[in-house]
């Protein structure tokens, strides 16, 4: 009985810890697009996120001529400021994601209406396409 107890605690504070803060996700529809503004695929998640926040669109270039270079435009779409947590992580052409230690969650603020720029460059030339995620930032 105790082991069921403990294994429903574990349970219930793992699941609530992945539907209190969850994550929007947006990457390129076709990773081998290279044009200026690439079409996006979005996958959201609920939460609420997707109805105050907008991916307007991402931009992405070449560095050093060979390193992805992206620029996500958000939009805040309410009246209200918010903290917000994103994190980048970049894929090969197989879709598999490169360990990259610049994959860490980063700190964003946005102003009630604003639209920010998100900017980041790949550390591996062999980099077709990205995961942004975003998330709220715990209070």
């Amino acid at each position: 009985m105790k082991n069921f107890i403990y294994f429903s605690l574990i349970s219930f504070f793992t699941i609530g810890c992945n539907t209190t803060n969850p994550i929007h996700q947006t990457t390129k529809e076709d990773p081998t697009d290279s044009s200026l503004l690439p079409e996006l695929k979005r996958v959201f998640m609920d939460g609420g996120l997707e109805r105050d926040v907008e991916v307007v669109s991402i931009n992405q270039g070449m560095a050093n001529e060979d390193l992805l270079r992206i620029q996500v435009n958000l939009k805040n779409l309410t009246k209200k400021s918010m903290n917000l947590n994103y994190k980048i992580e970049w894929m090969d052409e197989d879709g598999l994601v490169i360990n990259d230690s610049s994959a860490t969650w980063l700190p964003v603020y946005v102003r009630g209406a604003e639209i920010v720029a998100i900017k980041s460059v790949a550390s591996s030339p062999t980099v077709q396409n990205f995961w942004l995620k975003l998330q709220r930032a715990k209070r």
